[in-house]
């Protein structure tokens, strides 16, 4: 997704179900069926509404923040064991529901960093979301604090396949 941004392409449907892994464990995105250049306005496809951040459902606005958003609800299905986002919800309510500002909740035993990172993601102004690089170097620091033998040392790169 960083390499996406940097080309300012928009994926606009970046979830669970569009990421491969590979036999090394390799992380890979695929699905660029709605993949536009960034700022572009809506051409009617069918949206994903429960991976889709609010100003896109709103005013069709999609732009690399936006896949943020949805990179936050790709966290959410993977500490959630794959489960749907939102659950319980109609696409009527989840589109409501974000409008008066409801974010989910964490999942359970999600640890609180990974859920901090969800809620940066879903911040309501995209401008306040950060940008993928920032969003791996946190990943980097985080997963670098809990991998064996980690104590002390410095840039680690643990999760470079996120």
């Amino acid at each position: 997704m960083e390499y996406l941004e940097s080309k300012k392409l928009v994926h606009r449907d970046l979830a669970a179900r569009n990421v491969l892994v590979s036999d090394d464990s390799l992380a890979k995105v695929s699905d660029f069926g709605l993949t536009k250049v960034d700022s572009k306005v809506s051409d009617n496809a069918k949206l994903p509404v429960k991976w889709t951040a609010p100003e896109a459902l709103k005013k069709e606005k999609f732009s690399t923040k936006s896949d943020v958003w949805s990179y936050g609800v790709l966290l959410w299905e993977i500490f959630s064991y794959g489960r749907q986002p939102y659950p319980k919800m109609s696409l009527k309510e989840v589109k409501e529901r974000l409008e008066g500002g409801y974010r989910m909740e964490a999942p359970e035993d999600c640890p609180a960093v990974v859920y901090s990172l969800m809620r940066i993601c879903w911040e309501q102004e995209p401008r306040r979301r950060p940008a993928f690089n920032k969003l791996r170097e946190k990943l980097e620091r985080e997963m670098g604090k809990h991998s064996p033998g980690s104590e002390g040392r410095e840039g680690t790169r643990s999760a470079s396949g996120c």
